[in-house]
């Protein structure tokens, strides 16, 4: 009869308990068998709690990321930082639609106007030229929104503007 070391029977045991006490955490997939040609048990994942899912709702789009948040509290003849998609004369042009499609994509609330000093200009377009315009906080706001609207295939010109017709 050979005798262990009590460190090494110890060690046995501790190995034996915790191999046990992690089998019983596992349920075993009634299609396995094991025998002593097979490697281990085949487990399945424990189906006793179902994953939980949350849905939050909010008032307003969350943009895409890339897409800094857009600036809502605009005033009249404030003067704001604005990326501007798309200028013509009439607002029925696809460049207008085409703008409008990207920016709604995008996740922003915008339409084309006439009234946003400094936007048709950006485009090298005469004043009063009807704009799709998408507004923000800050120059670097708008920056970061062209960059991501330029990596989408859509051109933007990054411009301070001032907003009118908002009443």
């Amino acid at each position: 009869m050979m005798s262990f070391p009590i460190g090494l029977t110890r060690l046995a045991v501790f190995l034996t308990a915790a191999a046990l006490i992690t089998a019983c955490g596992t349920t075993a997939d009634p299609a396995a068998t094991t025998d002593d040609s097979s490697p281990a048990a085949t487990t399945a994942p424990d189906t006793t709690t179902a994953p939980t899912t949350t849905v939050i709702t909010t008032e307003t789009t969350i943009p895409p990321p890339g897409f800094p948040e857009q600036r809502t509290d605009l005033g009249h003849g404030d003067p704001t930082w604005a990326v501007v998609l798309a200028g013509a004369v009439d607002p029925e042009d696809p460049a207008i639609t085409a703008a409008e499609q990207a920016a709604v994509e995008a996740g922003y609330t915008t339409g084309w106007t006439d009234c946003d000093e400094g936007a048709a200009e950006a485009l090298g377009m005469p004043g009063g030229t009807i704009t799709l315009s998408v507004y923000f906080d800050t120059e670097g706001d708008a920056e970061a929104a062209a960059a991501a609207f330029a990596a989408r295939g859509v051109d933007g010109v990054v411009a301070e503007v001032r907003t009118y017709c908002l009443d």
